[in-house]
């Protein structure tokens, strides 16, 4: 069915196909498609078309959904069955091919225009299935553990922390009755995640303390392992700790290492090569804020090394690691002194961001348009900052009151 609000939407702003088409960086193949009804916009499209139009991310869904003969959600499924529909393990096959869909999506377009449509999910679809008989109830509680999981990564990614552990919080206790220890430790390294975000570096040793006990009772849990180390890291950088870190990053390659030929458990999140060199280089980052100048230049040396990696490694869909790289590696430049390509790299960032929907590259955006500010005049840093000014509209980062942590 041809969506015609979206044409005459596109017509009143002067656009034509071809010239909207360039706008968002797609072919005018692909936008045609979009006006006939044949295909939707993707997730990772839809916030530069938004704001192409002129219209917010609801706006936008609401304007599409007018013109469809069957209103459509970005996660609810539509011409397949649902997963209320089906039974037994196929229920289960359905919950797993669906959180990879959400992975795949939320890599491309950030967690603040998924959320809504996310917690929907969880609500209308995943929830009910839990009093349902006839699957079976382990594996049903940890595929409401990993949704649950992910939905807390969409909140924090949107700047809702409050709500984020809430869902980790969740998502842990619904692992312990699946008795999932590998789903147990994932929840956890989430969790730890989350309290070095929020500078509380000993709840995230002691939690992540909590996950290796846990993943001990796991198989196919060595990438999470490696992460749960690698969170280990973050804290005792956190803490002044270079010894600490440097072992836990040394522990984390060594476990990542011997896990190439291992058949991970089925609902953790991945971790790679990619993964650790980011949380390396954020390791690094912090260890050269607090080190005499000397020790703080090698760190930062090894701070680039490391986000380089990330970004070479991370080409592809994984659009929002290879941005937070890119934040990452212009801070380590300014505090280097290459200013020019500090900003230069976080222009880049700048202009890759405007397709994603994520309060946490926006805040860290902003944190470092504050540190190239003490350069002014410098052609680079002005473009940059005229970029970042492009932002402005996007969610800000927010962080309410955390309370206690479930371990």
């Amino acid at each position: 069915m041809r969506r015609k609000k979206l044409e005459q939407r596109r017509v009143e702003l002067g656009y034509s196909q071809e010239g909207l088409a360039a706008e968002l960086d797609v072919d005018r193949s692909t936008y045609a498609r979009w006006e006939r009804g044949v295909q939707g916009p993707y997730p990772w499209n839809r916030p530069r078309l938004a704001k192409a139009l002129g219209l917010t991310p609801p706006q936008l869904r609401l304007l599409l959904d007018e013109d469809d003969e069957q209103p459509t959600r970005l996660l609810m499924p539509s011409s397949r069955k649902t997963a209320s529909r089906l039974a037994g393990n196929d229920v289960i096959d359905a919950l797993h091919a669906k959180v990879q869909e959400i992975q795949l999506d939320d890599r491309k377009a950030g967690g603040g225009l998924l959320l809504p449509e996310l917690e929907l999910y969880l609500a209308q679809e995943v929830a009910p299935l839990l009093t349902c008989t006839g699957v079976p109830a382990r594996e049903l509680f940890a595929a409401t553990a990993s949704i649950t999981g992910i939905t807390g990564w969409m909140a924090h990614d949107s700047g809702r922390d409050d709500q984020a552990r809430q869902y980790f919080d969740r998502a842990y206790r619904l692992a312990q009755a699946a008795d999932d220890h590998a789903l147990a430790a994932n929840a956890c390294a989430s969790m730890a995640h989350l309290a070095v975000e929020l500078h509380q570096p000993q709840d995230a040793l002691r939690i992540a303390a909590e996950g290796m006990r846990q993943a001990r009772s796991a198989q196919g849990a060595s990438r999470l392992v490696a992460r749960l180390h690698s969170m280990r890291a973050r804290a005792l950088a956190q803490l002044g700790d270079h010894f600490g870190t440097t072992q836990a990053l040394t522990d984390a390659e060594a476990v990542l290492g011997r896990a190439s030929d291992e058949e991970p458990a089925r609902w953790i999140a991945g971790f790679d090569h990619a993964s650790l060199a980011a949380e390396a280089a954020l390791c690094h980052l912090h260890l050269a804020t607090q080190g005499e100048d000397g020790f703080g230049q090698a760190e930062l040396r090894e701070a680039e090394r490391h986000a380089r990696e990330v970004i070479r490694l991370r080409a592809g869909d994984r659009l929002r690691s290879r941005v937070f790289a890119q934040v990452i590696l212009a801070n380590v430049l300014a505090r280097l002194g290459r200013t020019e390509e500090s900003a230069q790299e976080a222009h880049t960032a700048c202009r890759a961001a405007v397709s994603l929907s994520s309060a946490r590259v926006v805040h860290r955006l902003q944190e470092l348009g504050g540190v190239l500010s003490l350069a002014p005049g410098v052609p680079e840093v002005l473009a940059f900052r005229a970029a970042l000014a492009g932002l402005a509209a996007l969610p800000a980062e927010r962080r309410g009151e955390i309370g206690q942590w479930p371990v």
